[in-house]
């Protein structure tokens, strides 16, 4: 047991002494990026596609449109009720949503590097919808999108 002993405290006297992090302008970074073409370029690489919209309505109007045979709905978007098709507050177990055809939710965060979109877990109504819907869609407001390094420089 001594020699355990001797071992972490040998360990814990070797730490190097920690380094001063560099002081880096994000300004550097800045490559004065057009950041909605930017965005929308990086979605469509990964087979995503933008549509512009007004409102939350606007939304639903374009997903019915584009799957207007769907049977199981779910939007989380206010003021579209009437699209729900099924009452999160009555599943038992996640599996009861296999069929889910549409799930719409809202972020508040888009990174124009790399075209993702950033959800909270207060954002999504059960932590196994995003994985089982057959169609997807995100909402985000056009001022949500930024520059990852803009982003950590506000912190």
């Amino acid at each position: 047991m001594a020699s355990r002993e001797d071992i972490l405290e040998r360990i814990k006297n070797s730490k190097p002494e920690g380094i001063k992090l560099p002081n880096i302008s994000t300004e550097v970074f800045d490559e004065n990026l057009d950041l909605l073409k930017e965005f929308t370029k990086k979605v469509e690489v990964v087979g995503g596609t933008i549509y512009n919209t007004v409102s939350n309505e606007d939304v639903i109007k374009q997903t019915k449109g584009l799957f207007p045979e769907t049977k199981v709905n779910f939007s989380v978007l206010k003021g579209t009720e009437f699209f729900n098709t099924v009452s999160l507050e009555t599943i038992k177990r996640p599996h009861e949503l296999e069929d889910l055809d549409i799930l719409v939710l809202e972020s508040d965060l888009g990174v124009a590097e790399n075209g993702a979109i950033w959800l909270s877990d207060a954002q999504i109504p059960m932590r196994v919808l995003p994985f089982i819907t057959k169609h997807l869609v995100l909402v985000l407001d056009k001022s949500a999108v930024t520059l990852f390094t803009s982003s950590l420089s506000k912190n």
